[in-house]
C-alpha cells in the first residue's frame, strides 16, 4: 500500500478520515500496519500491503481460489497476449481521454488484469474486491505507480462521494446478492461529470436456463473437487460438440470453448459454476438502473449487456 492512498480512504461506516500507523515498510509499499478512524475508534489492518476492510471473503470464496489458482492467466503483460485490452474496450467504451490522469475505481479487481489496462492508458487505479484475489491482484499489480489494491465489500465501500472520475465494473456485479443494489452504491462515488460503465451477464434465454439447472448441483460440490472436474468435463464435453448423434446432449452442460486453450476454457467454466450468486439481466432493466441513479448520456455498448453513463454536472 502507497502512503497516498490514505488520502482517498474513509472509514466505510462514519466515512471519516483515516489516520496511518505503520508496522513494516519496503520502500515505498506499507507491508504491514494499520488505518485508525478516530471518530469511530475502529481500525483497519493492512495485510501484506493491502488494507482490508472486511474479515472474510463471504459468499466469493469460490473467487479467492480461482483468481490466486489463475493469478497470471488472463493478464496481457503477464501471459503475453491482449484479450484484457480488447474486452476492456469492448465492455466499458472507456477512452483515453476519460483516463488519462483521472482517478478510477475498478469495482471486482480479481487479477488486476483492468487495472493494467486503465493504468497504462494514464489513470490512477483503485482496485476493490471482497475476495483474497486482492492478493493476486497485489503481486501482479500493486507495486506500479498509480496503482492501489483493497479489499471491501462494494455494499460498503470506503470512500466519500464525488471521488471519482471513472468507475468500471466488468463481470463482477452480478456475483453480489443483489445486482441493483450493488449498482447501486456506485454512482454517487462519481464527480460530477464523471463515467460509469458496467458489464453484468445477459439473460441469453434457454442458454441461461441450461446453465442454471447444471448450476444448481455445481454449486453445492467442494470448490477443489468442481475445479478438478472441469478439468476433465471440460475436454470431454467439447469434443461431444463434434460427434454426430450426440452433440446436442452435449449442450446441455454448457462448457466454455474460447479458443484460448484449455487452461482458459477450464478457468472460464469453473467461473461459471462455482459462483454462489450468479444473475442475469436484460438490457431495459440495466438502463432502468442508470436511470433511476439520474446518470445521462446512456448508452448500450455492442456486447451484451455493457452500458455506460455520465454523471450530471449540478
Amino acid at each position: 500500500m502507497k502512503e497516498k492512498l490514505v488520502s482517498y480512504l474513509v472509514c466505510p461506516d462514519c466515512k471519516q478520515s483515516l489516520s496511518l500507523s505503520i508496522v513494516e515498510a519496503d520502500g515505498q509499499e506499507i507491508e504491514q500496519g494499520e488505518l485508525l478512524c478516530p471518530s469511530c475508534t475502529k481500525s483497519y489492518p493492512i495485510v501484506r500491503g493491502i488494507p482490508r476492510f472486511v474479515s472474510t471473503d463471504a459468499y466469493v470464496k469460490n473467487f479467492s481460489f480461482q483468481w490466486n489458482t489463475h493469478r497470471t492467466t488472463q493478464v496481457d503483460s503477464i501471459a503475453g497476449h491482449s484479450e484484457s485490452c480488447k474486452t476492456f474496450q469492448t465492455k466499458t467504451g472507456l477512452t483515453d481521454s476519460e483516463l488519462k490522469d483521472k482517478l478510477v475505481l475498478d469495482v471486482g479487481v480479481g487479477t488486476g488484469r483492468f487495472m493494467e489496462v486503465a493504468n497504462s492508458l494514464g489513470a490512477e487505479v483503485i482496485g476493490i474486491d471482497l475476495s483474497y484475489a486482492v492478493d493476486a491482484a497485489y503481486l501482479n499489480m500493486g507495486r506500479r505507480v498509480g496503482i492501489h489494491v483493497v479489499q471491501a465489500d462494494v455494499f460498503r465501500l470506503p470512500f466519500r462521494s464525488d471521488t471519482f472520475d471513472a468507475i468500471y465494473s466488468i463481470g463482477v456485479l452480478h456475483h453480489t446478492p443483489d445486482t441493483r443494489k450493488a449498482f447501486a452504491c456506485l454512482p454517487p462515488l462519481l464527480k460530477q461529470g464523471g463515467t460509469i460503465a458496467i458489464w453484468v451477464y445477459v439473460d441469453a434465454g434457454l442458454y441461461s436456463q441450461r446453465l442454471d439447472r447444471v448450476r444448481a448441483l455445481t454449486t453445492r460440490i467442494p470448490q477443489f473437487s468442481l475445479y478438478v472436474m472441469c478439468w476433465l468435463l471440460v475436454p470431454f464435453f467439447r469434443t461431444m460438440r463434434h460427434v454426430p448423434g450426440i452433440k446436442y446432449l452435449a449442450m446441455l452442460v454448457p462448457v466454455s470453448d474460447q479458443g484460448r486453450g484449455l487452461t482458459w476454457d477450464v478457468l472460464d467454466t469453473f467461473d461459471a459454476y462455482s459462483p454462489r450468486y450468479q444473475w442475469k439481466h436484460k438490457e431495459p432493466e440495466v438502463i432502468g438502473w442508470f436511470n433511476g441513479a439520474s446518470l445521462k448520456e446512456i448508452q448500450v455498448l455492442s456486447f451484451p449487456v455493457s452500458v455506460r453513463g455520465r454523471k450530471s454536472h449540478a
